[in-house]
C-alpha cells in the first residue's frame, strides 16, 4: 500500500483527519522535500505527528528502484507531499509506476497553490494554462512559457506562474527574479506582452499566517521585497468587476 498524502500549504494543522489516520497506520512515513516548502521545521512536523520522517530527494521519488515502491510492495508506506499530491507531475508518475508494480495507491487530497491562488480574488475558472518559470543556466534558457502566457491573454484568461525551487541548493525563486526572467525572455521573443506597466499579482507564503499579496505593475513589483519563499506570480487577464474590486484590496 502506498499513501500519497497532501499536507496543505502551511504545517501539520492543515492535515486532514483522514491523513492523520493514514500516517499513524503506516509502517514508514516519507516527506518529499523538493517541490515546495513547509512553514515549520521538519522536526516540528515529526513532533506534531508523533512519527519520524525520512526526507526524500527528487531522485528517490522518481527512481524506478527507489525505496517507496520497494517497501510499499510488502507494507504500508506514506509519502507526504506539500500541497496536494497531484499538484506536481512527479507524483502522477509515481502513481502510474506504483500501479504497474501491483501496489495499491490511496490518495488524501489537500489545498495547493492551484486552488489557494483564488484568495487573490481572481476566479479559478478564469485561469488558463499554468506555466513554470525555471532558473536560467548556461545552455538552458527556455522562453516557451511566453507563448502560453500569450495564448491565455488572447483568451482573456489569467496565468499562474509557478517559480522554480531548487531545494537541494537552497534556491527559491522570488517574485523579483521571476519578473526578471520574464523580461529577459521578452527581449528575445519580442511578444510585446512583458512591459513595465504589465499588471502583475505577486504572492508569497500562500496559506501561511503571514501570507503576502500585492497587485501592481511589473516595474512596481520588481522593487518590492516579498520576504521569505515560497513565491508565485499571476498575470491577470480580463477582469470581472468583482475581481477588480478584490484586487483593489491588494493594491498599495
Amino acid at each position: 500500500m502506498l499513501w500519497l498524502i497532501g499536507t496543505g500549504l502551511c504545517d501539520a494543522q492543515d492535515l486532514t483527519l483522514r491523513a492523520l489516520a493514514a500516517i499513524r497506520g503506516a509502517d514508514r512515513v516519507y516527506l518529499e522535500g523538493y517541490t515546495s516548502l513547509l512553514r515549520c521545521p521538519i522536526q516540528d512536523l515529526e513532533k506534531d505527528l508523533g512519527r519520524p520522517l525520512t526526507v526524500l530527494a527528487r531522485k528517490d521519488v522518481e527512481s524506478d528502484i527507489g525505496p517507496l515502491l520497494e517497501e510499499a510492495r510488502t507494507g504500508s508506506v506514506a509519502l507526504l507531499v506539500i500541497g496536494d499530491p497531484f499538484g506536481a507531475t512527479t507524483h502522477a508518475d509515481l502513481y502510474v509506476r506504483a500501479r504497474h508494480a501491483g501496489v495499491e495507491v490511496r490518495v488524501v487530497h489537500n489545498a495547493s497553490v492551484l486552488t489557494a491562488i483564488g484568495t487573490t480574488g481572481l476566479e479559478l475558472y478564469r485561469f488558463g494554462r499554468t506555466v513554470s518559470l525555471p532558473y536560467w543556466e548556461a545552455g538552458f534558457e527556455p522562453t516557451s512559457f511566453l507563448a502560453r502566457i500569450a495564448e491565455n491573454r488572447k483568451r482573456g484568461l489569467h496565468t499562474l506562474c509557478l517559480l522554480d525551487i531548487k531545494a537541494d541548493q537552497g534556491r527559491f525563486m522570488t517574485v523579483r527574479e521571476g519578473l526578471e526572467i520574464l523580461e529577459s525572455a521578452e527581449i528575445r521573443e519580442r511578444t510585446g506582452i512583458v512591459t513595465p506597466d504589465l499588471s502583475i499579482v505577486g504572492v508569497a507564503r500562500l496559506g501561511w499566517p503571514d501570507q503576502l499579496i500585492i497587485a501592481g505593475t511589473l516595474s512596481g513589483l520588481k522593487a518590492t521585497d516579498f520576504g521569505r519563499p515560497p513565491h508565485a506570480i499571476v498575470i491577470p487577464g480580463r477582469l470581472h468587476p468583482i475581481e477588480e474590486e478584490m484586487l483593489s484590496f491588494w493594491t498599495p
